[in-house]
């Protein structure tokens, strides 16, 4: 085991070593070099004593910082400083004393304060933005939050420590202030959002290619003008106003890739005109400012706007897919219910058979028997007798248990009669409720399966109003049409509060089911105290599912 301070060695020595990896350096050492290589061309821009109107590096430096790791910050910040002090050192390649005053409050405001804003505005961006950054209109909005509250931080860091040191400079701090805010705001407009999107996100080759064409023609329309310019045409004044419409299609057309490149277009735009322009910088920085912040929120709308599209299609297609998973589950129930109601009619149909054919021959076989047995031995007539009206009682009750199971003439005979002819009619008067049925027109052909359900379902509807509806009239009327058969059971109950009141009802429940095989329509009308009518209408062109 390693003594404390060799073990505290150690653990410095390994966060070094992750710290410093040669990944980090490496985008160190790219980030700086492009960095000071736009530096060089922001210098071009200089309108004001050590104050550039367009400040590219800032554009490089927040990408970098927004793209990069946490743990690459140092080597972000060294490689930068370092890069600094060996170009602009006196002596070095590019001796500048303007920007190496040397004094304590320099090297503070470079080495620590200024780093230290960057990395605190990044942060707070990037702790309430998730990448991919700018695909949504907050994103957008907290990025020129962020890029006006660095420059200004920025600029009161290098600024600030100027007034400091030099009381002449204090005079015209916050105009000098102002156009750093603005000069660096124009570069972090111009050159972030592009750096962001390339290196985050990808397009679609058919949509590249479109827009690096219409990116092309812009930038073939730029050296035209810088031609023409040359042969005495001025379109500085109609240049940038002509490239609205193009940097709105870019960011309306392409969403945040548009948009991002349409403002790198717009600074090159407004460069171009700048060369042969009396307008003073500020009127190109507005100008870039103004069109950036536009084609940048359109683009994060239109990208919002397709990912919310997306989103709901995806929504869309996985409740299609449940929709189909559970339709075929519902007809899974159904054919299971019509494959019941099936099993159940062929079950009755056969045991109303066994009934008739075994058990009724053996009783008219025994009534045959003790017939004879009376005409021998007429001193027990009495006793045969009873016993011969006990099996008469026997075989009217089979007679009625067959004909709850399948009743008689339903497959030759119309339904009118067949419910005249069966004990169903029969028990509404035996309960007090006078019945009346009705028919009109020719009984058209229908097939087994047809004929008992719609028996079924009068059968149900006259069992509930013999229980429920306390009525004493039923009016029972079958219309014959050549397209429909149309069923009406109406009473003059106590009606139903609600006409489709207890689903649950397993009565209910198998009137809708046999209506549901056959192909009928079930509908049921009621008002409180006004009786309730049931209605089947069967279009003779369905068939039983």
């Amino acid at each position: 085991m390693l003594p404390a301070p060799l073990s505290m060695v150690s653990s410095f020595t390994s966060s070094l070593q992750r710290l410093f990896s040669f990944r980090y350096l490496l985008m160190g050492l790219v980030y700086t070099f492009v960095f000071h290589a736009f530096w060089l061309v922001s210098r071009e821009f200089e309108t004001v004593t050590a104050t550039v109107s367009w400040y590219l590096p800032a554009g490089i430096r927040l990408a970098a910082f927004l793209v990069c790791p946490y743990r690459a910050w140092p080597a972000l910040v060294i490689s930068e400083k370092l890069t600094f002090f060996t170009l602009f050192s006196p002596g070095a390649a590019l001796d500048e004393s303007a920007f190496m005053s040397g004094s304590f409050g320099w090297l503070i405001a470079h080495s620590v304060l200024s780093p230290a804003a960057v990395m605190v505005c990044v942060w707070l961006f990037r702790k309430y933005n998730r990448r991919p950054f700018f695909n949504n209109v907050n994103s957008v909005l907290s990025f020129l939050l962020s890029g006006v509250a660095l420059s200004a931080l920025l600029g009161l860091t290098f600024l600030g420590r100027r007034a400091m040191e030099n009381t002449e400079f204090r005079e015209i701090l916050w105009p000098v202030w102002f156009d750093f805010i603005l000069g660096d705001f124009v570069g972090i407009l111009v050159l972030t959002p592009i750096v962001i999107v390339l290196l985050q996100s990808k397009l679609t080759a058919t949509r590249s290619k479109l827009l690096l064409l219409l990116a092309l023609l812009w930038v073939t329309t730029l050296f035209s003008v810088i031609l023409s310019f040359r042969s005495g045409f001025d379109f500085t004044y109609q240049l940038k106003y002509i490239a609205i419409l193009p940097a709105l299609f870019f960011a309306y057309r392409f969403g945040m890739h548009g948009g991002a490149l349409a403002t790198l277009l717009i600074g090159l735009t407004a460069f171009v005109a700048s060369l042969h322009s009396n307008e003073s910088p500020l009127a190109h920085q507005f100008y870039i400012v103004g069109m950036s912040i536009t084609v940048l929120i359109l683009g994060a709308a239109v990208e919002q706007s397709q990912q919310m599209t997306n989103q709901l299609l995806a929504a869309n297609k996985n409740m299609e897919e449940k929709n189909r998973l559970l339709q075929e589950a519902i007809n899974d129930i159904q054919a299971l219910s019509n494959q019941l109601v099936a099993t159940q009619e062929a079950e009755r149909k056969r045991l109303s058979r066994d009934l008739h054919d075994d058990f009724g021959h053996r009783i008219v076989d025994l009534q045959l028997q003790l017939g004879l047995v009376a005409s021998r031995m007429p001193a027990q007539n009495n006793a045969l007798s009873t016993i011969t009206c006990k099996l008469d009682e026997l075989y009217s009750a089979m007679k009625q248990s067959i004909g709850r199971l399948r009743p008689a003439g339903i497959d030759n005979l119309p339904l009118e009669h067949v419910l005249r002819n069966n004990d169903t009619l029969k028990s509404m008067q035996r309960a007090g409720v006078h019945c009346q049925l009705h028919s009109q027109g020719t009984p058209p052909s229908l097939s087994d399966e047809v004929r008992i359900n719609v028996y079924r379902i009068i059968q149900e509807a006259l069992a509930n109003i013999a229980k429920h509806a306390d009525a004493t009239e039923v009016e029972i009327s079958i219309t014959y049409a050549a397209e429909a058969i149309h069923i009406e059971i109406a009473d003059n109950g106590i009606g139903l509060i609600q006409p489709q009141a207890k689903p649950s009802s397993l009565g209910l429940i198998s009137m809708r089911e046999r209506a549901r095989f056959i192909g009928a329509q079930l509908t049921f009308d009621s008002g409180q105290q006004q009786g309730t009518r049931v209605i089947i209408d069967l279009p003779l062109t369905v068939r039983p599912k």
